[in-house]
């Protein structure tokens, strides 16, 4: 690998976007179909959160020469594309192309990849075989992190949540959350600060599990106000991923709440959050005035835009029809705007979705909160919406998509709330699982 293409690589690993593009077009404009700075490129792409445009540039690189290095890159790929059966037979193919001078890291690198490939194909036994293959050369995140979610799909949790703090392992990550405390080992004396490293959903099902009173806590910005009142005395931060808090550090001791999970009791849990009862009555006032008696909160999509989560988590309006016909009153818990969707179903399906972006795009989630507490029942994806109706203790019927995140797993009732009920697509289909909610919602809420 020559000086300029180690200096890429480097710049990708340090997360030096600018100087990596720059310097990739440099090797270009003299060496346009270098393989090796094809593959950078195309990491480049993935790192970008571009991956279909690195799928086509890794494919040339493997024409261009055949290499385990290019191979396994093309299996990276394939794997990021959600297509985990094709990168598990690429990524197999490398390895046995990988000569044996290689070092042992080499080996390790595929042999996690590989993991998660088939973490991806729901094949957890081999997930986690290969998993431990890759630890027992190194001690890699992303090893963890396929052997927690084998075991956390399977519901395995003590050894899952020991495995999943190991996520956090990246440096620059880890730097973030020093607040230059030691690591809370389960002690029931300690004074806890309690910090959060994963989304809104992730916050609220995780601090209902939490085995002790914190002392400190530093959430996302939008549940600050929603802990504030739920845990009244400890100090809430709104200020995740900065350790500078503008406070004191008064705790002896510090840990992620998802590092915390090993010192819980996991089981369904019900309602834990408070809310502001003017918040409440307000709302109560406006729903009020709606058409129907009953009330019902729905999400269609949830995630980021283009992610893979996003397209594993989203259902068309047209889908929901056979739901969407029943004489309630739908509130969209879109935190995004959805607005489009909601009139093009209005002008030609005749059916309303009443949005009030000014509750559920709210940057205080205390908001939507209070929104979701006065409503009868939540129908969503898995999205935060369902975390949020069972920390309140209502019922939501959550169709599961066929790629599930391990909060909801391949089988099972939710691990998580008492309220909350899931419907597989898997095992029903899309149709059959939206029939399933429709006859839920009919026979709880609609029989005379």
């Amino acid at each position: 690998m020559s000086e300029l293409l180690l200096d890429i690589h480097n710049a990708l690993q340090n997360k030096d976007v600018k100087f990596a593009g720059a310097a990739l077009l440099e090797h270009f404009y003299d060496n346009p179909d270098d393989p090796e700075g094809l593959v950078l490129l195309a990491r480049f792409f993935i790192d970008g959160g571009k991956a279909p445009f690195a799928y086509p540039i890794v494919k040339q690189a493997v024409l261009q020469k055949r290499t385990w290095r290019t191979l396994m890159m093309l299996g990276a790929t394939e794997a990021v594309l959600q297509t985990p059966q094709k990168a598990v037979k690429t990524l197999k193919t490398a390895l046995k192309m990988m000569p044996v001078t290689e070092p042992p890291n080499h080996k390790a690198m595929i042999y996690r990849l590989i993991a998660n490939a088939y973490v991806q194909g729901f094949n957890f036994a081999e997930a986690e075989k290969w998993a431990k293959k890759s630890l027992d050369i190194e001690h890699h995140a992303q090893a963890h992190t396929a052997y927690a979610f084998a075991k956390l799909h399977k519901r395995e949790w003590r050894e899952g949540w020991y495995h999943y703090q190991f996520q956090l392992g990246h440096a620059d990550f880890r730097d973030k959350h020093d607040y230059g405390l030691p690591e809370w080992q389960g002690e029931e004396d300690a004074k806890l600060l309690v910090y959060a490293e994963q989304g809104l959903g992730d916050q609220l099902a995780f601090m209902s599990a939490c085995p002790i009173k914190p002392t400190q806590l530093n959430c996302n910005k939008k549940l600050e106000t929603l802990f504030k009142k739920t845990f009244p005395n400890t100090q809430v931060f709104g200020k995740q991923f900065d350790k500078q808090v503008n406070e004191p550090i008064i705790a002896t001791h510090q840990t992620s709440m998802a590092t915390m999970m090993q010192w819980s009791e996991m089981k369904p849990r019900g309602a834990y959050l408070q809310l502001v009862p003017e918040k409440i009555a307000m709302w109560k006032g406006l729903l009020s005035t709606l058409k129907e008696k009953i009330n019902i909160g729905i999400a269609w999509t949830g995630g980021m835009a283009g992610s893979d989560g996003w397209r594993n988590r989203k259902l068309e309006l047209e889908q929901l029809l056979p739901i969407l016909e029943l004489p309630v009153n739908f509130i969209s818990l879109q935190y995004k705007d959805y607005s489009e969707d909601i009139l093009e179903l209005l002008k030609t399906r005749g059916i309303k979705i009443h949005d009030f972006p000014w509750g559920t795009m709210s940057s205080d989630y205390e908001d939507t909160a209070a929104l979701v507490n006065c409503l009868d029942a939540v129908v969503c994806v898995p999205t935060t919406a369902y975390h949020l109706a069972g920390a309140l203790g209502k019922p939501a019927f959550v169709i599961v998509h066929d790629n599930p995140h391990w909060h909801e797993g391949v089988e099972g009732d939710c691990p998580w709330w008492e309220t909350v009920e899931f419907y597989r697509r898997p095992q029903l289909g899309v149709e059959g699982a939206i029939k399933a909610v429709r006859n839920r919602i009919r026979g709880k809420f609609l029989q005379d």
